[in-house]
């Protein structure tokens, strides 16, 4: 299993194969019901001044995957 933080980590066969390839590429529309509240966990999940936010997250929520 490979993980890419982001498309620029790729290399141009790997981007051309899972992002460009129309057989093998896959979209999938998002709708966002809750705009407010999906703000607030993205920001908590993705910004760097909420390292401690998201860490006492994960303590108390991390339980709750399903891996």
């Amino acid at each position: 299993v490979t993980r890419f933080k982001g498309l620029g980590e790729m290399d141009p066969e790997q981007l051309r194969e899972t992002t460009m390839h129309r057989d093998t590429r896959r979209l999938v529309q998002l709708t966002i019901d809750a705009r407010d509240k999906t703000d607030q966990m993205m920001d908590m999940l993705l910004a760097k001044k909420r390292s401690k936010d998201r860490r006492d997250w994960l303590e108390s929520k991390g339980n709750l995957a399903e891996v």
